[in-house]
């Protein structure tokens, strides 16, 4: 199976609809409308549309008006802009990824917006391109990297005082969130913002502001067991959007489907709140080119389950105690850790991705979240955001056994940055067999990555002051 890959950096996307030649060339739209650039705008570094006062030709009308760029075409409405007037002047919309025909940019006023996809324009895919230009040639091989050349312990010591500096930007992200929300609902908030993965995020993120998790614990404490998780599954689903009632599109639907997807609906009509939250659309939700198993619909069904696994003592203690057993005995702890976050799939999500007649197909796991995405949330929002809980509270021990559990903590699952910077470093004559011995130094290849690798600053990893201000 084709590796799945993730869209371009919007900024990346700037920097393609600026430097290729789009005007005067006979484009489509989405639904297959001829339609000319005769100038692409100005690139608008405040808020509001991305480029001002372009020109297109389409239907034999000349439009003059703003420029949207997202890399997936439903990022419109995760951002809001349909009901924002400032984008009413918008009269195009570029996207990337696998834009179907049906989709619709409208916005606040409820026109349609003529969107056409850049992918299809490009001598490559845009994700193709940014990870070519994006990249130094010479980086992209490891040529320029003057880390490999060093003995193995500075390697080792580098990676783990980048790994360090990673750890301490998400701790500083809990700080400065901290300020206008709770510690539940900023765990809550992080926790779902990772089972979106990249494509996700801004969803999910909307979907944990739009219906706090402390409504729903309010919500669910006095009911059963069966009931509850039947009553957090419609809310979550109703609040994002995704129930088949909120579809355009009749939902077809075998018997046992039925029985389930009537029962969630009838929780989501005596949904108190409903009146008073932002229901979200179906078109924020990002489904293209997603493995089955990662379907926002089965990362919802999982979100359910945890905020029910927490519903009793809430996020924070119960990580607390977690993390505070078995004292000295850290490989232990980080197992049980994992162990909280591994959600099985039962009843309906057992064989289903999403509420039509769709099962998984045959060999995928059933889990709604496996042990690798377990490990990851643990890593990237349990630990970092225990510490910082762990500052605030004054409670020094704790600290400091969450920065000796991040120190030791096993490799997990390669990604494609940690494949890259390892065929760099790992060479004959260098460090033998991985450089990643653990989660601090996988970290730490993702940080210089993202900071230094691909902004062409090979030599600057073995600058002090780069990792300064810990």
């Amino acid at each position: 199976m084709d590796q799945v890959k993730e869209p371009a950096r919007e900024a990346f996307l700037y920097h393609l609809w600026e430097s290729k030649n789009f005007e005067n060339r006979e484009l489509y739209t989405v639904d297959g409308r001829k339609i000319e650039i005769r100038s692409k705008g100005v690139r608008n570094y405040d808020s509001g549309p991305d480029f001002l006062d372009a020109l297109i030709f389409i239907e034999n009308r000349l439009l003059r008006g703003n420029i949207e760029v997202h890399p997936v075409a439903g990022d419109w409405y995760a951002h809001r802009h349909h009901t924002d007037p400032r984008y009413n002047n918008v009269v195009l919309h570029v996207v990337t990824m696998n834009c179907p025909a049906s989709f619709k940019t409208i916005n606040q006023a409820g026109q349609i917006i003529p969107t056409i996809n850049l992918d299809s324009f490009l001598e490559k895919k845009s994700e193709d391109l940014e990870s070519e230009e994006t990249i130094p040639e010479t980086a992209q091989r490891g040529e320029g990297c003057g880390l490999k050349k060093q003995p193995e312990p500075v390697i080792k010591r580098t990676l783990e005082q980048a790994g360090d500096k990673r750890f301490m930007m998400r701790v500083q992200q809990f700080r400065e969130a901290r300020q206008s929300e709770n510690w539940e609902q900023l765990f809550y908030q992080a926790l779902l913002e990772a089972l979106g993965y990249v494509k996700n995020q801004v969803p999910f993120r909307n979907l944990a502001k739009n219906i706090p998790v402390e409504n729903l614990w309010s919500l669910l404490w006095n009911d059963s067991d069966e009931l509850a998780l039947y009553k957090c599954e419609a809310f979550m689903f109703g609040a994002a959007g995704l129930l088949p009632s909120q579809q355009n599109n009749p939902v077809a639907l075998d018997s046992k489907s039925q029985d389930y997807v009537d029962r969630l609906e009838r929780c989501w009509q005596d949904f108190p709140l409903r009146p008073k939250i932002t229901i979200m659309k179906a078109e924020e939700w990002q489904f293209f080119r997603l493995r089955p198993q990662n379907f926002p619909t089965r990362r919802i069904a999982a979100a359910a389950r945890l905020v029910m696994q927490f519903l009793d003592e809430g996020f924070i203690q119960t990580l607390v105690k977690v993390l505070s057993l078995w004292s000295g005995k850290k490989l232990v702890r980080i197992k049980e850790c994992e162990k909280v976050f591994r959600v099985a799939a039962g009843g309906f999500w057992e064989d289903h991705y999403c509420f039509e007649n769709t099962e998984l197909p045959a060999g995928r796991s059933s889990q709604l979240i496996g042990n690798d995405r377990a490990a990851d949330i643990v890593v990237n929002v349990v630990l970092p955001c225990i510490y910082a809980y762990s500052t605030e509270a004054d409670d020094l021990r704790l600290g400091n056994e969450i920065l000796e559990l991040y120190n030791q903590y096993p490799a997990g699952a390669d990604n494609e940055i940690t494949r890259a910077v390892s065929a760099w470093l790992c060479k004959p004559g260098g460090i033998t067999e991985t450089c990643a011995g653990g989660v601090r130094q996988q970290q730490g290849m993702i940080y210089l990555y993202k900071f230094l690798c691909r902004e062409g600053q090979c030599m600057r990893c073995l600058d002090a002051d780069a990792f300064a201000g810990n």
